[in-house]
């Protein structure tokens, strides 16, 4: 029997797992980053130690690095512990 590739039979189902992946949500590269700010009001709690936390898309753009923020109410849509598909050759 004459297979259509010469590929692995788990790289071809690994790759195909990644078109499908692909075609169902748009992906964006970078990396999440959190940062602690204090605000610098004299009565907030960042004050004490308590730092208000947020989160930022960082990637790069036009050669440049930039910081994306994620708004709180969508922190849980962001996909961060999807497990990372391999695809060597």
């Amino acid at each position: 029997m004459h297979h259509r590739s010469h590929r692995p039979a788990p790289e071809r189902q690994a790759r195909s797992r990644l078109v499908q992946l692909i075609a169902e949500q748009p992906f964006l590269r970078g990396s999440l980053v959190e940062r602690a700010r204090s605000c610098g009001k004299p009565t907030c709690r960042c004050r004490q130690g308590q730092l208000h936390r947020s989160l930022y898309l960082a990637t790069r753009h036009q050669g440049r690095r930039a910081l994306l923020y994620i708004p709180r109410a969508l922190e849980g849509t962001v996909p961060h512990d999807e497990p990372f598909l391999s695809l060597r050759r």
